[in-house]
């Protein structure tokens, strides 16, 4: 069995005043399209949105105005993100997850992920344990020391980290259990412990939104159906 747990949790702090979950496009809320890519998959069984409690009434409302079938729980995140993805993980144990399942950790808001990718990425998890969406870094990359360059690093073999990460639910529970660390990402802690996380490609559209910019390029790719 294949589980979601979708982390909408975040404060947005970067893109100001704007609550990004709700933030409207073509007449729908973000969260729409992000809860509909894993609604219509064939591969995923349930869905474990992960909220802030002051959300919990709007983000009910929404699931019952859209239909959404594979939403099994709402529950509340926690500080961090990584704590969010833990609370997530507890939910999963509850709703009958077992070792060989796969949870996929997603971030609310990468809302342009598509049916292949997920089944990529699924795919890759099963085999290997762990598995995560990214691309290949095409920019020149600088280290930067009070605004002025330190040193050009290499960008040979560097990704950009997205979701879904997928990890079994039996490591995934090793990992988070013996975290010492907050990561910024979900397969950071199956790394810490030894275990080979494998990369899979994903689009460019694939990305999180983290600015009011990011909001208008998302907004315009959904506006213009790309």
């Amino acid at each position: 069995m294949n589980f979601v747990i979708l982390l909408a949790a975040g404060e947005s702090r970067r893109t100001g005043k704007i609550n990004k979950v709700f933030y409207k496009i073509k007449g729908k809320p973000l969260i729409f399209y992000t809860i509909l890519a894993f609604e219509k998959h064939p591969k995923i069984k349930k869905i474990i949105l992960v909220a802030r409690r002051k959300d919990f009434k709007k983000t009910a409302f929404l699931i019952k105005k859209y239909r959404f079938r594979k939403i099994a729980v709402i529950i509340e995140g926690g500080k961090e993100r990584q704590d969010s993805s833990y609370c997530g993980l507890g939910a999963a144990e509850v709703l009958g997850a077992k070792k060989g399942d796969l949870i996929l950790f997603h971030n609310v808001s990468n809302p342009l992920i598509s049916q292949k990718e997920i089944f990529d990425v699924i795919k890759e998890g099963k085999r290997y344990g762990a598995a995560l969406l990214g691309q290949l870094l095409k920019d020149t990359l600088k280290k930067v020391k009070k605004n002025f360059v330190k040193k050009t690093i290499p960008r040979q073999n560097l990704w950009l980290a997205q979701t879904p990460q997928v990890i079994e639910y039996s490591l995934a529970k090793k990992a988070f259990k013996k975290a010492q660390f907050h990561a910024t990402d979900d397969v950071s802690l199956v790394e810490k412990i030894g275990r080979k996380v494998k990369m899979t490609p994903c689009s460019y559209r694939n990305f999180k939104i983290t600015t009011k910019e990011d909001l208008d390029i998302i907004k315009n790719l959904i506006n213009n159906g790309k």
